[in-house]
């Protein structure tokens, strides 16, 4: 069930306008959250676990892209460093959706429904920035 934040109100049955694909509220908001996706009630564990698995798949897509780079030795040297670029962008994603479950906590309404989404989604990442600050290391070592 999708949750209207600004409404403060659950939405059964969104409505979707034929030139745009977003689904938007009865007053016209539309249902979705930045940083946290559509504004739909998901329980803690799949948040956490879609945030982890994302954090992981694109670090370790662009570390190992540059470590393989076997004809650009400068690159294959930048590997554990650009790792620690990616997890400071993933630790500053995560702050985003912990403010935002801070700020509903402290709501009342349907809106306290998405607490759980906006925890699971930051501690995802932020679990996702240990990750990648260990195997960034690990990679310096290796070296």
């Amino acid at each position: 069930m999708y949750v209207c934040p600004k409404c403060n109100s659950l939405v059964d049955q969104p409505q979707k306008r034929w030139w745009s694909g977003w689904r938007r509220c009865a007053n016209g908001h539309v249902l979705y959250v930045r940083g946290l996706g559509p504004s739909l009630e998901q329980p803690f564990r799949e948040s956490f676990l879609r945030a982890f698995a994302r954090g992981i798949l694109i670090f370790g897509l662009i570390v190992f892209t540059l470590a393989v780079a076997a004809d650009n030795a400068r690159a294959r040297a930048g590997a554990p460093y650009m790792g620690f670029v990616v997890a400071t962008f993933y630790f500053l994603a995560s702050l985003n959706p912990l403010r935002k479950a801070y700020v509903w906590a402290g709501r009342g309404g349907p809106v306290q429904r998405l607490v759980p989404h906006a925890k699971g989604r930051a501690y995802g990442f932020l679990a996702a920035v240990l990750s990648q600050v260990a195997i960034t290391v690990a990679l310096l070592f290796l070296r």
